[in-house]
């Protein structure tokens, strides 16, 4: 049974344009409702011939297709979108008894496949790892765009984060005899996180950095994205959330989760006051981990301060409630 859910699939699906090709009306009737549960936009089509002619019209994030259609089928119906964008996403639709006409597919550059009777669990593991794929992309062509219209901001971003790095080494190393008394104080035996968390929690760790560095250089934040790395955050705090010894880490970082989620305009509203307080947290928490990786659990304790004096000052300032904490923040 797959472990990808409707929700986690909704994160990244939900601002999607899809193109639905199916001439079984029964089954282009029961699939179509369940999509539109899915996606932002849902255009249902009953041939290939009419696919095509709106695929000219419309720019959709995914195509998915049925092979065998009246006056274009799904072999001819890809060519000629090919033909249009070399890069559409298309998933394809088979029968058992289509094997043949797969290896045409593959040879289009076509990997993802749902195979007739349409299993749930299946069709959401693929709508999954599609969407992902795609929402990743568009953070990244956004970026590349900020990029060339930003050479000069990004320069003097550089010089800021090696300032920020510098400032945040000294930070690191004036650990109070207090924080020291606490982590002696942990049961580090819930502290080793399992390989394949640490695994998730690096890639996790790289589309947060990519997402706060967008946002830091964007002049134009859309309200989907600061939403988009809340869930990040979510699921970051859902791995932590197995192990006791990072409870209070965990709940600082699920808070800030569900406030970015709730309150987009907010920290959208308070960016620049919290750019630099992110990119800290965001450089800490990656050696944090490493500590983790290395089972050098006692040092991993050492960081947590930091992170969490960083989440809750940000926390803070979204709320609103800056004028409670010090006009200017101390590093140290």
């Amino acid at each position: 049974m797959s472990m990808i859910t409707t929700d986690m699939t909704i994160n990244f699906t939900k601002d999607l344009k899809i193109l639905y090709a199916e001439d079984d009306v029964e089954l282009q009737i029961q699939t179509a409702e369940f999509f539109r549960l899915l996606f932002k936009s849902v255009s249902v089509v009953n041939n290939g011939e009419d696919a095509l002619n709106l695929y000219k019209e419309e720019e959709f994030d995914i195509v998915i297709s049925d092979i065998r259609m009246p006056k274009l089928d799904g072999i001819e119906l890809t060519k000629k979108i090919r033909e249009i964008n070399p890069f559409q996403n298309i998933i394809i639709i088979s029968a058992y008894n289509d094997n043949d006409s797969l290896i045409n597919f593959i040879n289009l550059n076509i990997r993802q496949f749902l195979q007739k009777p349409i299993d749930i669990d299946n069709m959401l593991e693929t709508l999954y790892y599609t969407a992902k794929n795609i929402v990743n992309e568009k953070m990244v062509e956004e970026y590349r765009k900020s990029l060339e219209f930003s050479n000069k901001a990004l320069t003097q971003k550089n010089e800021e984060l090696q300032s920020l790095v510098r400032i945040l080494d000294s930070k690191l190393l004036q650990i109070s005899k207090e924080d020291k008394e606490k982590i002696q104080e942990i049961d580090l035996s819930t502290a080793n996180i399992q390989e394949q968390y640490l695994n998730e929690l690096k890639e996790l760790e790289i589309d947060i950095s990519g997402a706060a560095v967008l946002i830091s250089l964007s002049n134009n934040l859309q309200i989907s994205n600061i939403q988009l790395l809340g869930n990040m955050f979510l699921a970051y705090a859902s791995i932590l959330s197995q192990y006791p010894a990072y409870n209070e880490l965990n709940k600082e970082i699920e808070r800030l989760g569900a406030l970015l989620n709730n309150a987009p305009q907010n920290f959208i509203d308070k960016v620049n006051d919290i750019a630099t307080l992110l990119e800290s947290f965001i450089y800490v928490l990656r050696m944090w981990r490493t500590k983790i990786v290395e089972k050098k659990f006692t040092k991993a304790f050492e960081f947590h301060s930091s992170m969490i004096n960083d989440v809750s000052t940000i926390i803070t300032i979204i709320d609103g409630s800056e004028d409670s904490i010090e006009t200017e923040i101390e590093f140290f």
